[in-house]
């Protein structure tokens, strides 16, 4: 069974690998006396892209599973509410009932 989570890292690293090469042959291309004035657009879009991939997305990523998390702890709470409901019913039964025994022996 494919896990959709780790295609996803591996694209994205394969994106990241990417950009790091085209970034090193930019650098490179100026070191040596070239031009990248057409490239600083492509460049400042990429680095909004970035920044908006791996700081909001990711943000968003994690609220997410907090939100799951929340849910998860959530979800079994009526039912957990009900049986200490039910334990205290029963307790406070089986009090009253060695009370009325308590009473009766006197």
């Amino acid at each position: 069974m494919i896990n959709i989570k780790t295609v996803f890292i591996n694209l994205l690293k394969i994106f990241y690998l990417i950009l790091i090469l085209f970034l090193a042959y930019q650098v490179i291309k100026v070191i040596i006396g070239g031009t990248w004035e057409t490239e600083n657009i492509i460049i400042a879009g990429m680095g909004v892209i970035i920044a908006g991939m791996f700081v909001i997305v990711g943000f968003l990523i994690n609220q997410g599973i907090i939100l799951g998390m929340v849910d998860e702890r959530t979800r079994g709470l009526n039912e957990r509410v009900k049986n200490i409901g039910d334990s205290l019913i029963k307790l406070g039964g089986d009090f009253k009932k060695h009370l009325q025994e308590f009473h009766n022996e006197k």
